[in-house]
């Protein structure tokens, strides 16, 4: 899904609303209560949140429920937007977003850092960075390469039958920006 609406980008710009599109991610459809007990959270307050995510089209309601135990489900199980928008309001929305997210992606690195690890999955998680000197078309190629390579798992999300008995759910996080303060001309 790409976001492109101002709103919708300030929508996403809260910690508990990735929190909850991470555990739909991982749940496959969750009710409110359900989020709120993994979340320690309120129920209610779950709710208003996934009612704000449902208003911008980041969520829905699982078909074949009815009543107050109606599950949740992602629309999309991935979410990209462009820090490059042409006015203003677009830009500090845009901007809001990504600092949420790099908050939330931060402090789930670093809470994994330092986390138990199953001794099958031991030695089988990877760390890693590069600087590396691209052209902007080699940086955009790069990341169309990246997103190439993860699309049969992704697609695993969407088609839990073809999930491995032994798997687990893994983030992959990934972000190229230019180095500050360096220009090489």
């Amino acid at each position: 899904m790409k976001i492109k609406d101002p709103k919708a980008m300030r929508a996403l710009a809260h910690p508990l609303r990735i929190q909850l599109l991470e555990l739909l991610a991982v749940e496959g459809t969750a009710t409110a209560t359900r989020l709120a007990e993994l979340l320690d959270e309120n129920p209610s307050n779950c709710s208003f949140h996934l009612r704000v995510l449902a208003k911008f089209g980041y969520i829905e309601r699982a078909p074949g429920q009815t009543g107050r135990d109606r599950p949740w489900r992602l629309i999309d199980i991935e979410q990209t937007w462009d820090s490059e928008q042409p006015d203003e309001d677009s830009r500090s929305a845009a901007s809001a977003l990504d600092q949420a997210f790099l908050d939330w992606e931060h402090s789930r690195m670093k809470a994994a850092a330092t986390a138990p690890v199953p001794q099958a999955w031991k030695g089988r998680l990877a760390s890693g960075g590069a600087t590396l000197w691209l052209t902007p078309e080699e940086a955009e190629r790069l990341g169309q390469a990246i997103a190439q390579l993860i699309s049969p798992y992704v697609e695993r999300r969407r088609q839990p039958d073809s999930r491995p008995a032994s798997g687990r759910p893994v983030r992959l996080f990934h972000n190229t920006y230019l180095l500050p303060n360096t220009d090489p001309r």
